[in-house]
Parts: structure tokens; sequence; C-alpha cells
């Protein structure tokens, strides 16, 4: 009777270690059903990140210009003898060409990817140096001198930087260029991303001008 209980013992034991066993394994198995679903939630492409790379993508071309102005004479009595005057002013600034971020769109239906994108755009040139102290002229009137201001050398040097946008607006090569970087860089992040999880994403490209699609 003794040797009877011990063997009922037993099998009990062995039910409730089987039933640990396997309740632990479906703990297990859920856990990495969860941690799968929250990578490939992570890893899905992100539009923040996507809109980071076209901020990384964009293009800084550094000039060196020489801005040129003429100082007028003035006119009536109290400009008697004044000496029109031409100058010239160097200065080094950059221009940044790239995508504007907030117009950048993302459309993700399981692994197909469609990206709206604008085109390059310049954004404001910024001056680095300039010294309104160092330029050159034409000589002044021993007479009655007319001076230039830093006001006025500041005003050509601003006059430049337009006439140079508009050189740059006009170079389609170059804005065309900037959007295919970004476009580079978006696909290979995105390529990457798929690489980690395993999944082959397929992007598709909208062009987007003037606020319209294409």
């Amino acid at each position: 009777m003794r040797k009877y209980r011990i063997i009922m013992i037993l099998c009990v034991m062995s039910l409730f270690l089987v039933a640990c066993t396997n309740k632990n394994d479906k703990t297990k198995v859920k856990m990495e059903e969860t941690q799968e679903m929250e990578t490939a939630a992570v890893l899905e492409p992100d539009l923040a990140q996507i809109r980071s790379i076209c901020d990384l993508a964009t293009l800084e071309c550094y000039y060196h210009n020489v801005a040129k102005s003429t100082k007028e004479k003035g006119s009536g009595l109290a400009h008697l003898g004044e000496k029109e005057r031409k100058f010239w002013i160097e200065y080094t600034g950059v221009v940044k060409i790239g995508i504007e971020m907030s117009d950048v769109k993302m459309d993700v239906n399981g692994t197909s990817v469609q990206i709206t994108i604008p085109r390059a755009k310049i954004f404001q040139p910024e001056v680095k140096t300039i010294d309104v102290d160092d330029y050159i002229a034409t000589s002044d009137s021993w007479f009655n001198q007319n001076q230039i201001t830093a006001e006025e050398q500041t005003q050509a040097v601003n006059e430049a930087q337009d006439e140079m946008v508009a050189a740059v607006e006009k170079n389609k090569t170059l804005l065309a260029g900037a959007q295919e970087r970004a476009k580079t860089l978006i696909e290979n992040y995105i390529t990457q991303l798929g690489e980690a999880t395993g999944v082959e994403y397929q992007v598709t490209w909208k062009y987007a001008e003037n606020g319209t699609e294409r």
C-alpha cells in the first residue's frame, strides 16, 4: 500500500512538472512573438527618419565671390566736384541646396513603400566672411570726396548674392543632383531596414511640383 502511494505521488509530481513546462514554453513562445512584433514595428520605415535623411542630403556649395557696384556722384552745389566711384569687395559664403522636409510624404502598404518627394530648392545663402574695410575702389576727388559707406558695401554683397542664387536656380543639373542624392540615401535606408528585418521593400516615387503630384 505504501509503495502504491509513493507511485501515485510521483505521478502527480510528474504531471505538475509537465504542466509547468508547457506553461513556460507557451510563455516563452508568446514573449518571442511579442518581441518579434515589437521589432518589426520599430524597424518599419519611419517618415521622421526619412525627413532627417533629406536634411543630411542637403548640399552645401561654398563660393568666393566679388561684389561690385557704383557710387554715383551727387547733384547740387553740396556735391560739386564729386566723382563717380566704382568699388569691388570680396566675400565668402555658402548656399544650401536640398529638399523641403515638410513636403516629403510616405505611404507604407505591406512591403510597398511610396514616397512623395519635392524638387530640390535653394535655401537662403549665408555670408561667412566679409570685411567692409577691405575693398578696392577707384580714386576719390581731392576737393569733395564721395565716400563709400559700409551700408553701400553690404548692399552690393546682397545684390551679388541675389545674382548668384538666380544663376544656381537656372542650373537644373545641380538641382536634380541634389534630389537624386536624397533619393539614393532614402533607398539605402529602406534597403538596410529590410535586410535587418528580412523584408524586401519595393520603393516607388512621386514627384511633387508646386503642391501637385505627378
